[in-house]
């Protein structure tokens, strides 16, 4: 990440004037790698100078000195799809990985690599294209790109600071992009999780798979690598039981693989462990999806059982 060694702040130089998503975005990366930075927004060549970094103004794109700038002639880049490069994506290209490792350090190269890319293709991409003339689908003032730009004063208006204003779009759009990137983090740290209970649940018949994480979104993982998997245990988000919920035949459908047995349906406490046989059962949903029991160890035994139930050649004593 780029770096520099007075004991000053880091220095971010950007235009001034009207002001776009691409810069506010560009400014927001470098903000986040360098919380203390100042951000001057100037057409003056002399401050540039000064600056540690500059986004979206000088006439330059130069990693080494820092430079990302799109408007000079002879400028070409582009991403594989035919994209623009601007400043947005100039800064993302460089520090993108950087940016994910300071919002999840738990993450590996390869996956830091997979979110910076998909954030690229999700929202950096659409921010460089308007800014280089492309019509993105969708009204201008509900994406980004609109947002940031309804933040520049009408003519209208009394209040000129055109300095603040770029700050509170840059935060915006900051807060936009870290809010995607820890999203997507989360997914491939989910991926992980999922992934290593598969393997877990392959040594077990591959037919339950038990996470021990609460709320992590499993579907799409379990619908694509575990085509044999009927049922997930995992931790309720409140700690205070696990649950056995079915697995969707389709991503995003309700119909499951396999329901729970019918005669579990809207049983609670004393009612469904003298059905199921687990002493800690708490409920079984009328909609046969989901049931818990107070401890993991029941969770599986209701899971253990809604198997033999489904499949009696499985070996398991319901």
């Amino acid at each position: 990440m780029p770096q520099n060694h007075d004991a000053r702040p880091f220095r971010i130089g950007t235009h001034s004037g009207s002001f776009h998503a691409d810069d506010a975005l560009g400014v927001a990366i470098l903000h986040q790698l360098h919380p203390l930075a100042s951000v001057s927004r100037t057409r003056d060549a002399e401050v540039w100078q000064t600056c540690d970094a500059l986004v979206d103004v000088g006439g330059v794109y130069e990693v080494e000195s820092h430079r990302f700038d799109h408007h000079q002639k002879g400028f070409s880049e582009r991403r594989a799809n035919g994209t623009p490069y601007a400043g947005a994506g100039l800064v993302w290209k460089t520090y993108g990985k950087d940016y994910v490792a300071s919002c999840m350090p738990a993450l590996s190269a390869i996956q830091r690599e997979a979110v910076a890319a998909d954030v690229d293709a999700k929202l950096i991409q659409f921010a460089d294209a308007v800014d280089s003339g492309i019509d993105v689908p969708g009204p201008n003032a509900f994406g980004l790109a609109g947002i940031v730009s309804s933040f520049n004063a009408p003519w209208v208006a009394t209040d000129s600071n055109e300095d603040q204003r770029f700050l509170d779009a840059s935060r915006l759009a900051g807060t936009v992009l870290r809010n995607l990137v820890l999203s997507i983090c989360a997914e491939q740290l989910a991926a992980t999780l999922v992934e290593r209970a598969i393997q877990e649940a392959n040594g077990k018949g591959g037919r339950i798979l038990l996470l021990d994480t609460p709320r992590v979104p499993y579907d799409r993982y379990v619908c694509e690598l575990a085509p044999d998997a009927l049922f997930v245990v995992y931790p309720s988000a409140s700690g205070k039981q696990y649950q056995v919920r079915v697995i969707p035949e389709v991503l995003g459908q309700f119909k499951a693989r396999a329901d729970l047995p019918a005669g579990w349906a809207g049983l609670q406490d004393e009612e469904l462990s003298a059905v199921t046989g687990v002493a800690d059962a708490v409920f079984c949903h009328n909609g046969r999806f989901i049931a818990g029991a107070k401890t993991r160890e029941g969770a599986w035994a209701l899971a253990e059982k809604a198997v033999a139930a489904y499949l009696p050649e499985s070996g398991i004593q319901a």
